[in-house]
């Protein structure tokens, strides 16, 4: 049986909080740019990442988004923090090829895999996302 294995850098940085008039702990304290370097680090391993954290439900919980979102066929759509695309890949299909889905990630790696996920997808709506 194959077991999946990641192995990422230490988080650094981190700031001492007080967490009550006794008792002080470390906790990291992210800034955007660490925040950003990040998820520009995990990109690769980001979708095995939201499988493995979520036992495969995030992507009921994204088809279910989709729909809350009342999105429908010719709508201009904005995914906002769209990682590797998925919800963009389905709100597209939801907008059709007359809408237009926007998707913005301030991770240039994952907008990167976004991109080459959207170049290999060949479904016509797929064309209407622009990041």
């Amino acid at each position: 049986m194959a077991t999946l294995q990641f192995t990422l850098p230490p988080i650094t940085g981190g700031r001492r909080r007080p967490v009550s008039r006794t008792r002080t702990i470390l906790r990291p304290v992210m800034c955007a740019a660490e925040r950003q370097a990040l998820f520009n680090r995990i990109a690769p391993v980001y979708d095995n990442l939201n499988d493995l954290f979520s036992l495969g439900r995030h992507r009921v919980w994204k088809r279910m988004t989709v729909s809350w979102s009342g999105a429908k066929g010719g709508d201009t759509v904005l995914d906002v923090c769209c990682g590797s695309g998925d919800l963009a890949f389905l709100l597209s299909e939801k907008v059709g090829i007359n809408g237009k889905v926007i998707a913005l990630d301030f991770s240039k790696e994952q907008l990167q895999i976004a991109a080459c996920r959207q170049r290999e997808r060949t479904k016509a709506c797929y064309e209407n996302i622009e990041a």
